[in-house]
């Protein structure tokens, strides 16, 4: 059972949650940018959350099933369509042998997360299967796909088609607008107050040269008080380093381990997804909360994700033969 990749798009990988364990030695996270649209693509195809899915940046691949499936697309709305009929996000979708999947026109977000029922095979390098494209590990070869690549996948769980879809107030991290949330970062007051208030009344707009290293912005430069040699440290997803020419970085999955830059903020976590879907040219506008607000942002956060995945699971029932 496998896909055929006719055309790759503009950058297209395998990715799940991501490698956590070994940031200590140098080793990168890589995995999803928005693990949220990750997360509800797969459970609309019945895997659990840790499925390798396929992210789609921009310009979509265009796919050959070799084999028929369930498959969910969630995140980005890139006019998905099946045999060059258009299909909806967020819902799980029949597919045969010989169908072709593509994408055309973007009509919301940056990144799309195709699930395919039983998930896609990809070797588990340091527990994960997600593609690190610097250190060419996991995913397919450790690169993005190419033409004629063949995926292989494991076989469906589901045992006939589903006819629902999510509300679009699920999605709505990728088609709504407001200020990104962010607390205070570790080298906040070394920066001048000029710099405080600029980043919290200033529209920053993300450059073109942004990837999944970090989405770099412009915007009016932020200084620190006095220029200062400062110890390379931990940095995390989120960590919004400041260079040399103070134009802030939003380091995101692909980002290094450690960073010499001063760090102004950390993006709250329930903020990422949100932020993983902006795309070059898009702005990007600051509020600051403090960190107990943040981390309530993020303990309800995860109530919610549980109990959609357990209204999804429900909904399932009788549709799915449930593994181990």
């Amino acid at each position: 059972m496998s896909i055929t990749v006719l055309k790759p798009g503009l950058l297209t990988t395998i990715q799940d949650l991501g490698r956590t364990q070994f940031q200590a030695k140098g080793i990168g996270t890589s995995g999803a940018l928005d693990l949220y649209s990750h997360q509800l693509a797969n459970w609309l195809v019945g895997n659990e959350e840790h499925a390798a899915t396929i992210e789609i940046t921009l310009l979509g691949p265009t796919l050959l099933f070799q084999c028929s499936s369930v498959i969910s697309i969630c995140g980005a709305n890139l006019s998905p369509t099946i045999n060059g009929i258009l299909i909806e996000n967020g819902k799980p979708l029949q597919i045969s042998t010989g169908d072709i999947l593509s994408f055309s026109t973007i009509l919301s977000g940056s990144r799309a997360y195709l699930a395919v029922s039983g998930g896609i095979h990809s070797p588990i390098v340091l527990g994960s299967r997600s593609t690190d494209i610097r250190s060419q590990i996991g995913g397919y070869y450790g690169r993005p796909l190419q033409a004629k690549d063949h995926l292989r996948i494991y076989s469906s769980n589901l045992l006939h088609p589903i006819h629902w879809k999510l509300s679009p107030e699920l999605h709505n991290h990728v088609t709504k607008k407001r200020k990104v949330r962010f607390t205070k970062g570790k080298q906040y007051d070394l920066f001048t107050n000029n710099s405080h208030q600029d980043f919290i009344t200033s529209d920053f707009h993300i450059t073109k040269d942004s990837n999944r290293m970090g989405i770099r912005l412009a915007g009016p430069p932020l200084e620190i008080q006095d220029k200062q040699e400062l110890i390379t440290e931990g940095v995390t997803h989120g960590s919004v380093q400041v260079p040399p020419n103070g134009q802030p970085i939003v380091l995101l999955s692909d980002r290094q381990t450690t960073g010499g830059y001063p760090k102004i903020a950390q993006i709250a976590s329930v903020d990422l997804p949100y932020l993983a879907q902006k795309k070059p040219g898009d702005i990007v506008d600051f509020e600051e909360i403090t960190l107990q607000d943040s981390q309530k942002l993020y303990v309800r956060m995860n109530t919610l994700m549980r109990v959609q995945k357990a209204i999804i699971r429900e909904a399932l029932k009788g549709v799915i033969q449930y593994g181990g």
